[in-house]
């Protein structure tokens, strides 16, 4: 494959994987505003039936814990989702910029020779 059809690769590539992870996050989205929604319904519809002040706290810390957990697991998602389409993106960026798909998926390793700081002869020294 040449260096325009790689270009050309890579370019409907990173069109999908931005599509796909827009289109994630917008239902990821959708999906904890109905949540949200809903908490707060079933937090106002409990609030009449309140008769004292620890039942209105212990109602609170609930409402607290369930708001808590739900922004939790939304935030973890969200860092799966951008994380799994940064994966997918540096492998469409590999393949493009390499000749050879073995060596787009092989991982990079330091020979001693890089890792081992350069020693100076004495008489480079002096």
């Amino acid at each position: 494959m040449n260096i325009i059809q790689k270009q050309a690769e890579l370019g409907r590539s990173l069109f999908q994987i931005n599509t796909n992870t827009l289109r994630s996050y917008a239902e990821m989205q959708r999906d904890n505003l109905s949540k949200y929604v809903e908490l707060n319904s079933n937090y106002g519809k409990q609030l009449p039936e309140i008769k004292n002040v620890q039942d209105f706290l212990a109602l609170q810390r609930e409402y607290g814990q369930s708001v808590w957990s739900g922004v939790k697991s939304s935030v973890e998602s969200q860092t799966s989702l951008v994380k799994s389409a940064f994966e997918e993106t540096s492998v469409a960026l590999k393949s493009a910029y390499t000749t050879d798909t073995a060596t787009a998926n092989a991982p990079v390793v330091e020979t001693a020779e890089e890792k081992a700081p350069a020693k100076k002869s004495k008489a480079a020294q002096a």
